[in-house]
């Protein structure tokens, strides 16, 4: 089917470009908005490989705003809309040793002070809750090679879940078709067409003396050829480079490989006493577990008698530039062996003998800098990247955003009511608090 022209195309139907879309057709509902994927489905790439977790624990303003107010959403969609987002309030649980503790504890009082719940717990109430959890090591053993802490306490977050990422997008794909935009799957965007304002019929336009701006995307699959837009969203994420940079342009971010392990309770009773530990929330399992200075996670999975493990390591995780295709990322059991399941079965002996029954990979986009998402707007295209694994917690809010972008707004209204400028999130003259809250 031959392409054609729109008022807004949005490249990438993960949840930033879902969110992106239907608030741009929400705006503006004449906008006659094009929302298009190289994939079959929305959410099928980097965010249907997620752990599909959000939290509201951020000490920075501007991550804590832009997760509250799309957390906020989430909750209006599933408690007082009746739509089936899979949302689940289990909260997180950081498991801290006592210098974390001490270190961590202005940066929680200054949380507290801006609304942030949270519930502390002593060694001793979580080893009565979670028996299997080893708050004390014996002299002698592994732990001291490696450098682990006993566990001194935890700090439990109330505001803080999972969801299902695909029900979600699906809910953005719905209510945006709902409002006039279209979508197209199985249509992928090749480049950015790159066009002079003021067309003069040479060769080799447009040049370096001449105005230009994108107009849109040259696509195949089930469109193809040319896509004019007067704005063009480009929410690729990981893959935003792959367009940018041939045209000169930049996303600032770059790429880092992230993989989870599934783990399996059958066979287990611990295990399975263990993901369905009762107490911390209304949903009777663990919460999401962070293991002490590790980045080692474990997700419950109840639906699947399984837990989700992952580890967000920085060190030896090489960055990179232009991703390959998804197809090409494949997981690692080297990782699950040498860096999950040492420090797991220290903490949880359970784990000792656990083996994964499935794994996969999938990308963060990373803004290096600091960590907080990019959208801003440049010779015509709108780039929303830079989530830095946080594009499900922060999505409805930075999709807002994009549509005040798109809409030349000096400030986007958040869910709630909130007012936020939209040029916080520019790479120029950025404004955004850094976030300190790194465990």
């Amino acid at each position: 089917m031959p392409a054609g022209e729109y008022d807004v195309v949005v490249v990438g139907a993960g949840i930033l470009g879902c969110a992106s879309a239907y608030h741009i057709q929400r705006l503006n509902p004449g906008h006659r908005t094009l929302l298009i994927d190289r994939l079959p489905a929305a959410g099928q790439a980097n965010t249907g490989r997620s752990a599909a977790m959000f939290r509201n624990v951020f000490n920075s303003g501007d991550n804590r705003t832009l997760a509250d107010t799309s957390i906020d959403y989430y909750v209006h969609l599933a408690r007082e809309k009746d739509v089936d987002i899979g949302l689940e309030m289990i909260g997180y649980l950081w498991l801290m040793d006592e210098r974390q503790l001490k270190e961590s504890a202005p940066q929680v009082q200054a949380m507290e002070r801006e609304g942030v719940e949270f519930r502390d717990y002593s060694a001793g109430e979580l080893k009565k809750m979670m028996p299997s959890l080893t708050t004390e090591f014996q002299p002698g053993g592994e732990h001291e090679l490696m450098g682990l802490e006993p566990v001194a306490g935890g700090l439990f977050a109330k505001k803080c879940g999972a969801l299902r990422p695909e029900k979600l997008v699906y809910h953005y794909v719905d209510e945006f078709v709902r409002l006039g935009g279209k979508v197209a799957f199985n249509t992928e965007a090749t480049e950015l067409l790159l066009e002079p304002d003021r067309k003069l019929g040479l060769e080799h336009e447009p040049f370096a003396w001449q105005e230009s701006r994108i107009t849109g995307v040259a696509v195949r699959g089930d469109l193809h050829g040319e896509i004019r837009s007067k704005r063009t969203v480009l929410a690729t994420g990981a893959w935003a480079n792959g367009l940018l940079e041939p045209r000169g342009m930049d996303s600032h971010t770059k790429a880092k490989k992230r993989q989870i392990f599934r783990v399996g309770t059958s066979g287990s009773p611990e295990l399975g006493g263990l993901l369905r530990t009762e107490g911390f929330s209304e949903h009777k399992t663990i919460p999401f577990v962070i293991l002490p200075r590790s980045g080692i996670y474990i997700k419950p999975v109840k639906s699947e008698n399984a837990f989700w493990l992952g580890c967000d390591e920085e060190v030896n995780r090489a960055y990179i530039d232009v991703p390959p295709e998804l197809d090409e990322l494949q997981p690692e059991a080297s990782h699950y062996e040498n860096n999950i399941r040492p420090v797991l079965k220290e903490y949880f002996p359970a784990f000792a003998g656990a083996r994964p029954s499935s794994m996969w990979a999938g990308l963060f986009g990373i803004n290096s800098i600091d960590h907080l998402p990019y959208v801003f707007a440049e010779s015509g295209v709108v780039v929303v990247a830079g989530d830095s694994g946080s594009g499900i917690m922060k999505g409805d809010a930075i999709g807002r955003i994009a549509a005040g972008v798109c809409e030349g707004s000096d400030e986007a209204r958040l869910y709630g009511g909130a007012s936020y400028s939209v040029g916080r999130l520019h790479y120029r003259d950025r404004k955004v608090e850094q976030e300190k809250w790194l465990l």
